[in-house]
């Protein structure tokens, strides 16, 4: 019998008996709709998610693995493993119908009954090598993990069709089948990063002898930010192969310090993640990252990966072909099997299992305040020092403006504290307390943005080459020439599209010359700032542009309103993309059927960072409104006829405030 909403589950047996003896697991408890996370869930303070320590430029390589064998693109594996202990692989060789047939078995196994999934069960499964549970080692845990899973080692076809679930077996055997061809092709790459020229027969048992695959269910979670969905571990594999659905939560650790890092899913991905059973063998050159899974308070999530080890009855050390060029090991020979063993013997704590001499420790994450409780004495009167040589407003505007240093040349001063010109209020900053994990959603509340960017630009209008050649810089003029000419083509592309998809099936000269008769690219410049808290890149905004296209540099920063609320959904590079974004010009001509939605940048405290745009838009004398086409078949319009140079004037007459120009144009 379930217990009453009022009283969920004080008594620890109960929650026992209904989660794991009775069989219904974290998703029964979801499914209960409890108003209040059960106590056993409730992490300790320390081991819950600190949105703080979120980077939000952050990304892992993006690998694409059409050409695997190309020297540049294995240089890239190797030098991701190294750096990075993580990556994402596009364009490999799993088709996308294994990947999404996978995902569906494995929501429709999480939908059967308690009382069927309970035959996998440590009670009562007729195997070791099939196993369903929940959490992690709930007999080690201070605080239990918000997850289901199906956990299924692979010995041969004939015991998996004999005691996998029928319900998915097909899907996961094809995934596994698939992957091994990507798991092969990434360990020959990985291996000749370590001068490792040949993979023969006991040197691939070695890397890759065992193989088991999960099927991990994360339900929605009552108040996901007491709890996890996993928490911080390493993984003991060689390789790790991971298959995430569209919901994200996955994060990994950063470089420095306690950063975590969002990976957002990207369809037709596999995240790769290097295991401690390869970092131990490559002597410590290629690195097992800790990572972590948060819980997710509206939507279900699930992922399947694939762990690659070693045997359990293998020694595993650093490879004798390391060691016998004089490399001095720092790691120990170690039976697998005793590994694994210490390795599931605990709870996820986040310290690595990684056997080294020393052993190697990460240090926990330490807990930072939110950002309503720091309360810097921002305004406390200084002399016009270097710490704040602006006091005067007008030294700034001159330095910055009238002499064209730039906001590069404020960072040039190396300024020990931010120009209090550029401070934003405390509840229009970006405060990471509040990102929602899926998708790398910060929640921000902010009103006007009236103080000064941290940006500098060059804004060059194109009338005609002859004019360009006459009046924009030599330096980046046949550059940014070159990158107009060749968006044009996808820049008609995307408009033949979309004029399609409201059944206007022509563009003639004259919805061309509206769609596209004019055409504007920044070169933008975001500088390091002294502290990125305190200000922004580019305040709360959408485009006035038909269509908008932005190339952007390798760093991040560009944060995209979400569909629900406050959410905020950060737009992480993918080498060799464009980000392709509506502007309130088309919403308006497709009478609201196409969005145009604000956006921001974030300052940064590290790293430069570029941005170019080319705004697609009408001509300034263009009377704009919903097309005639939609009009004519009896649409009603929600949307005036203005001269579209009177809606420019009036987005350019405010500061980037977050609220629509589009209103200007309701009826």
């Amino acid at each position: 019998m379930a217990p009453t909403l009022a009283d969920p589950f004080n008594d620890s047996s109960a929650l026992i008996d209904f989660v794991i003896n009775q069989g219904n697991g974290v998703k029964g408890l979801s499914e209960l709709g409890l108003k209040a996370l059960p106590k056993q869930y409730i992490q300790p303070l320390e081991e819950r998610m600190c949105m703080t320590n979120i980077v939000p430029q952050g990304s892992i390589p993006i690998i694409d693995m059409s050409k695997w064998e190309d020297p540049k693109v294995a240089k890239s594996i190797c030098d991701a493993a190294s750096e990075w202990g993580f990556f994402q692989i596009v364009n490999h060789d799993v088709p996308i119908e294994v990947l999404e047939n996978v995902k569906d078995a494995t929501y429709n196994f999480f939908k059967m009954p308690a009382e069927v999934k309970n035959k996998y069960s440590k009670e009562h499964s007729s195997s070791n090598n099939v196993r369903f549970g929940t959490s992690f080692t709930p007999q080690a845990e201070k605080a239990l993990e918000w997850k289901d899973y199906l956990s299924l080692f692979y010995v041969s076809e004939e015991e998996a069709s004999a005691l996998w679930p029928s319900i998915c077996r097909e899907q996961v055997l094809d995934y596994m089948k698939k992957s091994e061809v990507v798991i092969k092709q990434l360990l020959q790459v990985l291996m000749k990063g370590l001068n490792v020229n040949e993979i023969d027969e006991a040197k691939e048992s070695l890397l890759m002898g065992s193989v088991r695959t999960n099927l991990n269910y994360y339900p929605k979670c009552p108040n996901p930010k007491l709890t996890v969905g996993v928490g911080r571990h390493s993984d003991v594999s060689t390789l790790t192969i991971l298959l995430q659905d569209e919901i994200g939560g996955l994060f990994v650790r950063g470089n420095e310090g306690d950063d975590w890092i969002h990976v957002p899913p990207i369809k037709g991905s596999l995240v790769i993640n290097v295991g401690d059973a390869l970092q131990i063998m490559s002597n410590g050159r290629y690195r097992s990252v800790e990572h972590r899974v948060v819980a997710n308070g509206s939507k279900n999530r699930i992922s399947v990966p694939i762990f690659v080890n070693p045997r359990p009855a293998d020694m595993i050390g650093p490879l004798p072909e390391l060691v016998a060029n004089g490399e001095k090991p720092i790691y120990k020979q170690v039976l697998y099997s005793d590994y694994v063993k210490h390795f599931f013997h605990k709870a996820h704590d986040g310290k690595k299992t990684a056997l080294r001499q020393p052993r190697l420790v990460v240090t926990a994450a330490k807990y930072l305040a939110p950002c309503s409780l720091l309360t810097p004495n921002l305004h406390k009167p200084m002399a016009p020092t270097l710490a704040d040589p602006f006091n005067d407003s007008s030294a700034l505007i001159d330095f910055v403006i009238n002499q064209g240093n730039g906001v590069k040349g404020l960072f040039k001063l190396g300024l020990k504290a931010l120009p209090k010109q550029y401070i934003q209020p405390l509840e229009e900053r970006m405060c990471m307390t509040n990102i929602v994990p899926q998708g790398s959603i910060p929640i921000i509340d902010m009103s006007k943005w009236e103080d000064p960017k941290w940006k500098d630009y060059l804004s060059l209008f194109y009338v005609s080459e002859e004019e360009a050649f006459a009046l924009w810089p030599s330096i980046c003029r046949e550059q940014v020439l070159d990158y107009m000419k060749k968006s044009e083509v996808v820049i008609k592309q995307l408009l033949q599209v979309l004029m399609k998809g409201l059944n206007v099936d022509e563009i003639d000269e004259a919805k061309e010359s509206l769609l596209m008769g004019s055409m504007r690219t920044n070169l933008n410049y975001y500088p390091k700032c002294p502290n990125p808290k305190l200000t922004v890149g580019v305040g709360r905004h959408s485009d006035v542009s038909t269509l908008t296209i932005l190339l952007q540099d390798e760093i991040g920063g560009l944060f995209v309103r979400g569909n629900e609320g406050d959410n905020w959904i950060h737009v992480p590079p993918i080498k060799g993309s464009l980000v392709i974004n509506v502007g309130d010009a088309l919403q308006i001509m497709s009478n609201g059927r196409y969005r145009s939605v604000k956006h921001r940048v974030v300052a940064n405290g590290s790293k430069n960072r570029i941005s170019v745009p080319i705004f697609v838009n009408p001509r300034p004398i263009d009377m704009i409104g919903p097309l005639p086409e939609l009009v004519a078949n009896g649409e009603k319009p929600i949307y005036k006829q203005f001269l579209y140079s009177d809606y420019v004037k009036h987005f350019f007459r405010k500061a980037h405030d977050g609220k629509k120009t589009v209103e200007f144009a309701e009826l």
